[in-house]
């Protein structure tokens, strides 16, 4: 009888089992790791999305929870990205596949 009943839970394990991808998204949202990782994603899209002569330019760049905080050397640009925040964050996040950037921060 000992022996049905473990039969019987190798096939609940059986039908418990999920492929590999959905075990790793699990575990990046779980752990947290998946909000840096799309921070990560947010970062390497601004190169991208607004080119190497505005990436060039670009002093410091960081996306935290969702905020990219982004600094640039050239001040008539830095005044025009200003004005267009909103475009950026939506640039970016059509790119990116999803609204990973809540927020830009012009410095």
């Amino acid at each position: 009888m000992s022996g049905k009943g473990r039969r019987g839970k190798l096939r609940a394990r059986k039908a418990e089992a999920v492929s590999l991808g959905d075990a790793l998204s699990e575990w990046l949202r779980l752990s947290g790791h998946g909000a840096r990782l799309n921070d990560a994603k947010a970062e390497a899209a601004w190169r991208e999305v607004m080119g190497e002569a505005v990436a060039r330019k670009t002093r410091f760049l960081r996306v935290r929870g969702g905020v990219m905080t982004i600094e640039l050397d050239s001040a008539p640009m830095k005044e025009e990205f200003m004005m267009a925040r909103t475009r950026i964050r939506t640039m970016l996040n059509e790119h990116l596949g999803a609204e990973l950037i809540r927020e830009v921060i012009i410095r």
